[in-house]
Order: C-alpha cells, then sequence, then structure tokens
C-alpha cells in the first residue's frame, strides 16, 4: 500500500496501537456523516478506521444512512423504510450530496487503499430476506478483506454467513445486555445491576465478574469467528467500576473490543479517554478523532 495511515488515527499506548474509528466518516465535521463527501474525505487523509450505517429501504434494496427518519440529515421527512432506495438517494444531504446505495458507496471505498478497515453498521432489527442477505453479500465483495458487518442483530448476521460463510462479522451485545435504556431493546435492570433478561440476571447468585463472563461469552457465541465487540461506553466503564478487566475478558474469547462512541467536548472526555486505553481497549469510536489524537500523544 501507498502511504502511512494518518497518525490522527490512531493512539499509541505503550507498546499497544489504539485504533481511532471515524464514527459515520466524520473526519473534518466539514462534511454530513455518511454523505460520498465525509466517505472520500477518509480516504484522501488515510483515515485507519472507519464506519457507515446502512438501512433498508421500502423497496428491500440498502442506502447508507444512520438515522430511522430522513429528517435530521437530509432535505425530506419521513421514514427511511417507507421510502423507496430511489427516493432515498435524491434527498440532499447538508453538504450538498445524495446518501448512496450500499452498492455505490462499497465501489467508493473499494477504488482507494484507504481506510483500512471500514465498520458496515447494519441498524435494521428487522430479519432480512433471503434476497436481501443475497444483495448485502453481493455487493460486499469488492471490499470483502477490508470490510465488516456489524450489528446487535445477531439473527441478520447469520443470514449473511449463511450466504457467504467466510464474510468478516462483529457483534454488538446490547440486544442481550447493556447499562442503558435503548428505545427499541426495553431491557429490564436485572439483579447485578446490568439490564438484561436473562434467566442469569433475575438474582445474584455468583460474583458480577462470573455473570458478565457467562453472559458475555454466550453473547459473543451467537455468530460464528466475531472479530470484534462493539461495546457502549457506559457499559465499559460500569464493568471498569465493578472490577472486571474488560478487555482480557473479550480478548480470552478471540476478539477485539471497540468502545463506542466518545467525542471531545463530553463531560471528562480526556479522563475518560486515558481510562479506556489504559484499561485495553483496541479501538474507540468517535466523532473527534483528531482531538483524541493529540490527547493521545500526551498519553504515550
Amino acid at each position: 500500500m501507498n502511504g502511512t495511515p494518518n497518525p490522527d488515527s490512531f493512539i499509541r499506548a505503550g507498546d499497544r496501537v489504539v485504533e481511532l474509528k471515524v464514527h459515520r466518516c466524520l473526519w473534518s465535521g466539514k462534511f454530513s456523516e455518511n454523505s460520498p463527501l465525509a466517505i472520500a474525505e477518509c480516504a484522501t487523509e488515510l483515515v485507519m478506521r472507519t464506519e457507515i450505517d446502512v438501512r433498508a429501504a421500502r423497496d428491500g434494496e440498502f442506502v447508507v444512512l444512520h438515522d430511522d427518519r430522513f429528517d435530521r440529515m437530509t432535505d425530506a421527512s419521513g421514514l427511511v423504510r417507507e421510502a423507496t432506495a430511489a427516493e432515498a438517494t435524491r434527498t440532499r444531504f447538508k453538504d450538498g450530496s445524495h446518501p448512496l446505495l450500499f452498492s455505490e458507496a462499497i465501489e467508493l471505498i473499494a477504488a482507494h487503499e484507504y481506510p483500512r478497515h471500514i465498520e458496515l453498521d447494519l441498524k435494521d432489527l428487522a430479519p432480512y430476506t433471503a434476497r436481501q442477505a443475497e444483495a448485502l453479500v453481493r455487493a460486499v465483495q469488492p471490499l470483502k478483506t477490508r470490510g465488516h458487518f456489524s450489528t446487535p442483530a445477531d439473527w441478520n448476521l447469520r443470514r449473511l454467513l449463511a450466504v457467504d460463510p467466510t464474510l468478516l462479522v462483529s457483534l454488538n451485545p446490547h440486544c442481550y445486555i447493556d447499562t442503558e435504556l435503548d428505545d427499541e431493546v426495553r431491557l429490564p435492570t436485572g439483579a447485578y445491576g446490568y439490564r438484561d433478561a436473562h434467566p442469569l440476571a433475575r438474582e445474584r447468585i455468583s460474583t458480577t465478574a462470573d455473570y458478565l463472563r457467562d453472559r458475555l461469552g454466550g453473547i459473543m457465541r451467537l455468530v460464528p469467528d466475531p472479530t470484534e465487540a462493539h461495546l457502549r461506553v457506559e457499559m465499559f466503564e460500569r464493568m471498569l467500576d465493578d472490577g472486571i478487566d474488560v478487555a482480557e475478558l473479550f480478548h480470552s474469547l478471540g476478539v477485539k473490543l471497540d468502545a463506542w462512541t466518545l467525542d471531545a467536548g463530553t463531560p471528562r472526555w480526556r479522563e475518560r479517554l486515558a481510562r479506556i486505553v489504559a484499561a485495553g481497549a483496541d479501538i474507540v469510536t468517535t466523532n473527534t478523532a483528531r482531538e483524541f489524537a493529540a490527547v493521545g500523544r500526551s498519553l504515550s
């Protein structure tokens, strides 16, 4: 490959490199999240790791948008799932560009050597049809060695793997265990203080460490050979508060640990970033990678 990764896309922590994943391809903030201009900027700036979001439209096609509605990021309104892909891609981002089809985004990314790694975050919880799974697998082929599908919907990852078992996939466990109240996944608070509907969470019958190892070990095995676990920052911090060696837990399962999402400007962000890096996170997802890298240089 030509060129070295942008030094603002990672932090050196002793002998480790902690990659700063650019959330929704927001590198400089000049362009709209997930837009073709933002994606192209990450390629030009030689960013090591990025993420884009993928949603199903009414006709079963896929578009690169984060929200379930158009309102916040485009000049349109309404639910993405109620629009056709053609209608969705006719809307306009605030930076003047149009949302991409998933296949178009893959072609754009694959045309450049960077980003080296890209997370393809599938936002829909509804089960994919066979046609949808086949379309996603077909579209991702030009980026297959650099891109991986992620989602909390393990059932959809299994559908994709049934089409192509060699795909790279990663899992977010928050459909099953979390610390936050998610509007889509309304888990009750269990006996250990985590949101969890599993029988093991009904009463304290083991240590918190054993409970979390049992639960997260089982959840991560819902998908064959995941490459990464995506842990909400607040969940990561709660586990640290409970005395858990979070990195060791996930590394023992053979996966990298990604903490999402922490940004410069949020309360105590420098202290929180330093704690997460020191605790062994492999990846930190952020909208402010360059600010994080500047702080990271003072940590090394």
